[in-house]
């Protein structure tokens, strides 16, 4: 019975009580940390298809911390546990380098997931790319953006969570849309004015911001200033509001077809550059605008 004993005994680094000891309390405390890590991450991510990675990671390290303790206290063990070292780094640093760029990318899609400066969903404006479009797909590996041309553009996540990114859907109130026209001195400035207004009124995708008391007053819901004098015309500044910038993209490519046709019926001038070319001949003197 002794010898038995011994035998098992001497198969362990530290003798069969201390550690089967040492294995417990090992397992005790991840045991615990598998807790709090469970805890916060849950916290942090309530999608449940958002969970499976961080999980997924979380049970490979821990089960792996538990397998490297419980093989350093064997005596067998050990002259593996080193042969696989030594052969294994060398393993690492190949893998490492040629994993280098996809654990980035699984990194930092992981922070994005976390943090979510964005979501599926959300209108954004990648500034250093000007890329400006919808959210429609957000993975581990990199975020998909739909642009105004209905075109897809993939990018990886390290990309993105580097970059200067302008969420509008995060903004709560309205978004302001500005048009800059030019008026011909010649032509009636109120009348310009008054078509501006009243075409923005009438869009669907126009918002009406005025206050009960600037409706009251019978303010207009569309504000025209005047913003400078040019060389050829006055320049007028209309602000119209929509509910979001891709709602603005449209309200505006709309308003400028409607608002010139207007121009063009009251005889508005949209001033543009002329060049007169004078001609003279023995008989006489031909002026040409172009």
């Amino acid at each position: 019975m002794d010898k038995t004993y011994e035998r098992i005994n001497s198969l362990f680094e530290h003798g069969l009580i201390d550690s089967g000891i040492s294995i417990l309390i090992s397992v005790v405390i991840v045991l615990v940390i598998n807790k709090i890590i469970n805890k916060i991450i849950k916290k942090k991510i309530n999608d449940p298809l958002k969970l499976v990675f961080p999980m997924r990671i979380k049970k490979i390290v821990l089960v792996t911390i538990v397998l490297a303790i419980i093989m350093s206290e064997i005596t067998a063990m050990q002259s593996i546990i080193k042969a696989l070292l030594a052969s294994g780094g060398i393993l690492a640093v190949v893998v490492g380098l040629a994993s280098q760029e996809a654990a980035s990318n699984m990194i930092n899609g992981f922070m994005i997931m976390t943090y979510k400066p964005y979501k599926i969903g959300d209108f954004v404006n990648v500034r250093e790319y000007n890329v400006i479009g919808t959210v429609i797909d957000i993975s581990m590996r990199h975020s998909i953006i739909e642009t105004f041309e209905r075109t897809q553009v993939i990018i990886p996540n390290t990309v993105m969570n580097k970059a200067i990114i302008e969420n509008v859907s995060n903004v709560k109130t309205q978004k302001a849309n500005y048009l800059f026209l030019e008026v011909s001195y010649e032509s009636d400035l109120q009348m310009a004015i008054k078509i501006i207004q009243e075409e923005g009124a009438k869009h669907p995708l126009c918002i009406d911001g005025r206050s009960k008391s600037q409706k009251k007053k019978q303010e207009s819901a569309v504000k025209v200033h005047c913003v400078e004098f040019n060389d050829s015309g006055i320049q007028l500044r209309a602000t119209f509001l929509s509910k979001d910038s891709a709602s603005g993209f449209q309200l505006l490519s709309d308003l400028r077809l409607s608002i010139k046709a207007r121009f063009d019926q009251e005889g508005i001038e949209i001033p543009y550059p002329h060049r007169v070319v004078i001609s003279e001949t023995k008989d006489k003197i031909t002026k040409t605008v172009i």
